[in-house]
């Protein structure tokens, strides 16, 4: 008789080493294959992931083609890798920075929108329809230029380009991104907008230097997406914006470069030069606009006491003519333009003094100057 304990218990110290050795071996197999999916699997979906998240902020520039050695991953990269190079096609189609603001706010892409002051611009070229009609198809690398300039600006001013019509840039400011300087930002950015473009060397068929006119006014306006279910434009539409083009168009009248809306005026006082230029109802309408003339801002510009000087002349010629003593009003618009040599708002106002000192006017006049055109 040999006890039992004796005879199997080699065989279960064996059985057991064994057991636990499987089950020492299964763990590590399953580590092992938990690396390995992590490196083969995982971490390739997450990276692929990532560029979805880039797609999704619109950020395309970030997005990248990870290499994979499952075939279904690396197609899948590929994938979204031309996926974002289609869509950085449109890119130039619609401002990419505006794209962003609406998906960060949750802005949904149907028509709505919401009243909201703001402060619109209005680009023009000078003299464009001669100059398109002499250089034809020639006209394009021009006008490309002279975009790429002030788009440039208006973009690194915190401006939103809404849109091109033309040789014409159309821009706001203080939506989608809340701006409570919106209308001094709008104002340096015009200011920007002419320097650079006096310095980019842009000239005409004849050699002249390309020429420009900006309108600017604030207001309440609709700012949202209008248009239709089928295709969307992130624009504003309202009064204010009607004067801003009016006011583009009003500096062919006066000679000047840039006029500015008296609400924008207000808003902006004390970071920006003016000089009040006139009363005028604009195409359209009969309520007189005080419009003012941007000279410069007032930390951005050298502006001399030579400058201030005629400024003042001009607005106490200015004020006397609205109260009716032409011949003292005269005398002011004489000053400045012994002061600047020419000026064509002087100009004008003075001849009108002449015109109206010779023949009073009657009790219904009014100091308010009606545009004829656009």
């Amino acid at each position: 008789m040999i006890p039992e304990a004796e005879f199997l218990g080699p065989v279960e110290t064996t059985l057991r080493r064994l057991i636990l050795g499987l089950a020492i071996g299964a763990v590590l197999a399953a580590l092992a294959s938990a690396m390995l999916a992590r490196s083969v699997i995982a971490a390739p979906l997450s990276r692929v992931v990532g560029e979805l998240r880039h797609v999704e902020a619109f950020a395309l520039e970030q997005v990248r083609r990870h290499p994979s050695r499952l075939k279904e991953i690396a197609s899948l990269s590929g994938a979204i890798a031309e996926m974002a190079s289609g869509l950085s096609a449109f890119r130039k189609f619609i401002p990419a920075d505006l794209v962003r603001d609406l998906l960060r706010q949750g802005v949904e892409a149907k028509p709505g929108g919401h009243v909201q002051e703001l402060s619109v611009m209005f680009i023009d070229i000078a003299g464009f329809t001669g100059l398109s009609e002499r250089l034809g198809d020639r006209v394009v690398p021009l006008l490309s230029r002279y975009l790429d300039v002030t788009s440039e600006i208006i973009v690194a001013n915190g401006g939103t380009i809404d849109k091109f019509i033309g040789d014409a840039v159309m821009a706001f400011w203080g939506a989608p991104q809340p701006q409570d300087d919106h209308a001094a930002r709008c104002c340096r950015a015009a200011l920007a907008c002419r320097r650079a473009v006096e310095q980019s060397g842009l000239t005409d068929d004849l050699g002249q230097p390309l020429q420009i006119r900006i309108g600017v006014n604030s207001g309440r306006m609709l700012v949202g997406n209008i248009g239709s279910e089928l295709r969307l434009n992130y624009t504003v539409i309202g009064d204010a914006v009607n004067v801003a083009s009016r006011l583009e168009g009003a500096n062919k009248s006066y000679g000047t470069q840039i006029l500015i809306g008296e609400a924008t005026e207000r808003l902006a006082r004390g970071a920006i030069v003016t000089r009040e230029v006139d009363s005028i109802a604009v195409y359209g309408r009969e309520e007189g606009l005080s419009v003012h003339e941007l000279i410069g801002m007032v930390n951005g510009d050298a502006i001399d006491d030579e400058a201030v000087g005629w400024i003042a002349d001009y607005e106490r010629g200015l004020a006397a003519y609205r109260a009716r003593r032409f011949t003292d009003a005269l005398a002011d618009f004489e000053a400045v333009l012994k002061r600047r040599g020419h000026d064509r708002p002087a100009e004008l106002m003075r001849d009108r003094c002449r015109q109206l000192a010779s023949a009073a006017p009657d009790a219904a006049w009014r100091a308010v100057a009606a545009l004829a055109t656009k």
